[in-house]
């Protein structure tokens, strides 16, 4: 029987022969919210809101299906192995509360925002409120660079392996269970995952979207070495992971969300400008280790982006949502072989019943046939899907699949 491992590189490598798996990999992602308190990528471990879970409870779904771990299983989820290196903030900010009403909380974030936003359940089913930022000008930058995206930071070489939202081992390569760190890696039955941070998206979350938009109106040169930096830092961290640990990795992927239902958030020739030689020192390093699969997930309509991504050795794409015109079929046309997707299944379908959960597949899946596709949903799974309906999804995924595959 094929592991989890091989079926995803047969599906996403293009096996010689066109040769695909005899089943599809059931993704889910990792950035839903439901089965933990850990907010750090590469998140909770399931792609399910919390209200979604507790709806099914109430629908028919065991209340002892109540883990991350758990509720994977039950849905024969095929899980990733996180390699999980510090590209980002070293060391975070401590969170705090800084102030509490029965309705709101006022609160600092790992990153350095103040935000507001409703405390208990109903925060997961609103946006906060940003209050403030860390990065406002050329002097909070450096202050905030020098404090925080430090390469050289101690700390910065340690990894972890993550599966469910939970720690496997934490190691780095002086520590004396590195060896035992590799071997679980190199061993693997499930695709190993790396992150490998991000440029428009952390300057986004960091300096909040209208600033940032300004700051490339009015000084280009100065987002120019804060995306340089941020590239710079990604080369870094890698190097101090990937290089001792030599291990096979089999999906590398950057986050931006840079896109909306009208388009990019960043002009297509700006991101060509700024962020496409940043990219390219990172995915170069990549390459040179042998991996192949180097993805983004950004949200939104990324048509125009997706060129710009195509040259910076990005060959991937995630979570194509159908609601900003993402179709799988059209851009296979456009762009062939040479880009593979993940997603594409609009949660907006599944929400409508067997009738349009049908219709939503038969429109994707003869795509599979020609592999580079995993079909998944195109984001997190909402609470307005009845229990009866996902389970019909799931069951009728893995039948039509088949018709696909050998």
């Amino acid at each position: 029987m094929q592991t989890p491992r091989e079926v995803f590189r047969k599906l996403m490598n293009y096996q010689p022969g066109g040769e695909l798996p005899a089943r599809i990999f059931n993704w889910h992602w990792t950035f839903g919210m439901y089965g933990s308190t850990d907010t750090t990528w590469p998140g909770p471990g399931t792609q399910f809101w919390h209200e979604t879970i507790e709806r099914w409870h109430r629908e028919g779904l065991s209340a002892e299906v109540n883990t991350p771990a758990a509720v994977n299983d039950y849905f024969s989820v095929d899980r990733r192995l996180h390699l999980r290196i510090k590209v980002e903030i070293w060391p975070p900010h401590e969170p705090s509360i800084i102030e509490e009403s029965g309705e709101f909380q006022v609160r600092v974030d790992g990153s350095g925002r103040v935000t507001r936003q409703y405390a208990g359940p109903r925060a997961e089913l609103s946006m906060p409120e940003y209050l403030s930022y860390p990065i406002m000008s050329r002097q909070t930058w450096e202050r905030f660079a020098r404090e925080h995206l430090d390469a050289g930071a101690a700390g910065r070489s340690v990894f972890q392996v993550v599966k469910d939202g939970q720690i496997l081992i934490e190691s780095a390569p002086d520590w004396p269970n590195f060896a035992e760190a590799r071997r679980l890696l190199l061993e693997s039955p499930l695709p190993v995952e790396v992150f490998a941070g991000s440029l428009f998206g952390f300057l986004r979350e960091w300096m909040g979207l209208v600033n940032l938009c300004y700051a490339l109106h009015d000084d280009e040169s100065w987002v120019q070495a804060m995306m340089d930096h941020l590239s710079s830092l990604s080369l870094a961290a890698l190097q101090q992971v990937l290089g001792p640990l030599a291990v096979p990795v089999d999906h590398v992927t950057w986050w931006e969300d840079m896109a909306y239902k009208a388009g990019p958030l960043i002009s297509p020739r700006h991101a060509r400008r700024l962020m496409l030689p940043a990219y390219r020192r990172v995915n170069e390093y990549l390459r040179s280790l042998g991996i192949d699969l180097i993805g983004v997930d950004s949200d939104g309509d990324i048509s125009s982006l997706i060129p710009v991504w195509l040259d910076a050795g990005l060959n991937a794409v995630y979570p194509l949502e159908v609601a900003a015109g993402m179709d799988v079929a059209a851009l296979r046309a456009c762009y062939g072989r040479e880009l593979r997707m993940i997603g594409g299944i609009d949660k907006q379908a599944l929400a409508r019943g067997p009738k349009a959960i049908h219709a939503e597949l038969a429109r994707r899946l003869p795509l599979v046939a020609s592999g580079g596709y995993i079909p998944a949903v195109d984001h997190s799974v909402p609470h307005d899907i009845a229990f009866d309906d996902y389970l019909y999804y799931q069951q009728l995924l893995r039948e039509e699949c088949q018709r696909y595959l050998p």
